[in-house]
């Protein structure tokens, strides 16, 4: 999706979760604030302290004894900008960036910023800034070097193809949302919460009624890449699925439980719901998803999350600077662990896109069901619900490695293939084929091994052939691993014999799927008796080279026809009767 957060573009955040009312508690006007800390550490910290930590010469030393990576000492400066980066809020010049050896490469420029205004566009390279090479740097470095006060200016070279441009940006507040979402397949609404932070309510509760009067009747909540924020944030979302019922439970130090509620909001989201996660979904974003999960609102697909279980409060110290310190472990609604166990999922997606196989599950819903039964559909039970999946998006190459994904990770006595109200079972033989997954009923042909890379396959059928019914669609020549279909030639050899030619060179070690649809007719425009695939895996890597320069070697030095190639009798591996 457009939305999904990446993290060569941001300044990392830690992998936290604050509390968003920040507690004050009195402290000395001292210059030096280590007896601060120590008072801190030794009345508040979620656990005993040891007197080897407590009597540390420093600061710094006295968090690294402590050993806990989420109690932080922050400068005044540090603490500002940690604030600003979970309500993902600068001053810069308001570009997306990625770094390369050669400096910072722009991805793309925001609309209205300093540097659309000056003209920098998507692909350009910046290579100064304000004199310092920014080749080598680390990210942060060569990020810092572009932020800078409101109002102030960054002198910059930027390379475009051959030219050096030197450009004066002008640096201004920019504020990216934490919330943005958008409607999918025409009723799913999707959105992408890249933060817990302070705005972060109100920006959900504007995109939720934004989709809603769109038509919405389905949600997807993309938690990836998510570190965490504010504890008040994660409860305010929460009521949109429990309202006001248990939302977390913490124990600090005296070990006493505290519950805490959900917000109760003026909308409920109660249609069929996906939250997607992965490892770096953190904090806050475990509580939102550990809430739903408890109380069965949404199903999780993705990977386990981040496991960070704690509870963090700021304590601003006499000097400006502030503590972040471990004060409480969080639990589930339930009580279930989370510190160190992370969220799991319902239904696992490593391999591909979740996003991807949250819209294959979640299009049948809202009164679409019908709609997808009249062609052949998939139907899996995972989380206690039935899914239908309609096989024709699955085939689709934007959607067929989340498909695979899925089909890998459900149980094959899940799994059923549908049309209509009939419904077969799926046996482990077709499982681990894979293909009778996406092409049911279709009929396996003898398949081809160590095939070069400049392969031409000859297809043959029982009767003579309507050839303008073979098209693109009718018969197709498919990557196994990602659904990218290899652009084709057709040329008929006969009136039963085609020649089939990939217009580029095959990769090699490689499976391909080369299918016959039954929309391929012959001359009294009757379809075929039923599909067929033959199962094709290209040369290794080592051999490919020699075996392509082989057969081109092998080729015919007679001059070729003006309308066809000269014939290519190689194995044949169709030979497909027409229906009767």
């Amino acid at each position: 999706m457009m939305f999904r957060w990446n993290f060569k573009i941001k300044t990392a955040v830690a992998l936290v979760l604050s509390m968003s009312l920040l507690l004050t508690t009195p402290v000395l006007a001292v210059e030096n604030t280590l007896p601060e800390v120590r008072t801190l550490l030794q009345n508040q910290y979620v656990d005993p302290v040891s007197s080897e930590v407590l009597t540390a010469p420093s600061i710094e030393e006295t968090l690294q004894k402590l050993g806990d990576p989420h109690t932080i000492y922050f400068t005044a400066d540090q603490y500002q900008k940690f604030i600003n980066s979970m309500d993902m809020t600068f001053s810069g010049i308001g570009v997306y960036i990625e770094l390369v050896p050669e400096g910072i490469r722009i991805t793309s420029v925001m609309a209205g910023s300093p540097a659309a205004e000056v003209g920098l566009q998507a692909g350009d390279l910046i290579t100064e800034a304000d004199g310092q090479a920014l080749a080598g740097l680390p990210q942060e470095t060569a990020v810092g070097l572009l932020r800078g006060l409101d109002g102030s200016s960054v002198q910059i070279s930027v390379q475009r193809g051959g030219t050096t441009l030197n450009l004066t940006v002008m640096r201004r507040a920019i504020e990216i949302p934490t919330v943005e979402g958008n409607l999918v397949q025409d009723k799913i609404g999707y959105i992408a919460i890249h933060t817990f932070g302070a705005t972060t309510p109100a920006g959900f509760d504007q995109v939720v009624k934004e989709l809603k009067g769109k038509g919405a009747k389905a949600w997807i909540i993309d938690l990836r890449d998510n570190p965490g924020g504010y504890l008040s944030t994660a409860l305010s979302l929460s009521g949109y699925f429990i309202g006001e019922q248990t939302a977390l439970q913490t124990k600090d130090r005296s070990g006493e439980y505290v519950t805490y509620p959900g917000v109760k909001q003026e909308v409920t989201l109660s249609e069929p719901t996906m939250f997607l996660t992965n490892e770096n979904s953190a904090s806050a974003s475990e509580i939102l998803t550990s809430v739903v999960k408890d109380y069965n609102k949404a199903t999780i697909l993705g990977n386990r999350t981040y496991g960070k279980g704690s509870v963090q409060t700021m304590f601003p110290l006499s000097d400006g600077s502030v503590l972040k310190m471990t004060i409480a472990k969080f639990f589930s609604p339930y009580g279930h662990e989370i510190n160190g166990v992370g969220v799991s999922p319902d239904i696992k997606i490593v391999n591909s896109d979740s996003e991807k196989a949250a819209e294959l599950l979640l299009v049948s819903t809202g009164g679409s069901e019908e709609n997808t039964r009249q062609n052949k559909y998939v139907r899996i039970f995972a989380d206690g619900k039935y899914w239908d999946i309609s096989l024709e998006q699955a085939r689709t190459p934007d959607f067929w490695r989340a498909y695979a994904d899925l089909m890998a990770t459900i149980n094959t006595a899940n799994v059923q293939i549908g049309m209509g109200q009939e419904r077969i079972n799926v046996s482990e033989v077709e499982k681990e084929k894979g293909w009778p997954l996406f092409y049911p009923n279709y009929r396996e042909l003898n398949g081809l091994q160590e095939v070069p890379l400049d392969k031409k396959f000859t297809v043959k059928f029982t009767s003579p052939i309507n050839w303008q019914t073979v098209t693109a669609d009718s018969l197709e020549l498919i990557e196994k691993e990602s659904g990218q279909r290899v652009p084709l030639e057709f040329v008929p050899l006969s009136d039963h014999e085609l020649q089939v030619i990939p217009s580029d060179l095959l990769q090699s070690g490689k499976t391909y799927w080369l299918v016959t649809h039954r929309t391929i007719q012959g001359e009294q425009g009757v379809d075929l008796q039923e599909g067929a695939i033959a199962v094709v895996q290209t040369v290794a890597a080592e051999s490919s080279s020699l075996k392509v320069q082989a057969s081109q070697s092998q080729k015919p030095q007679k001059p070729q026809s003006e309308l066809y190639p000269l014939p290519d009798y190689g194995q044949a591996l169709m030979d497909i009767p027409i229906k009767n």
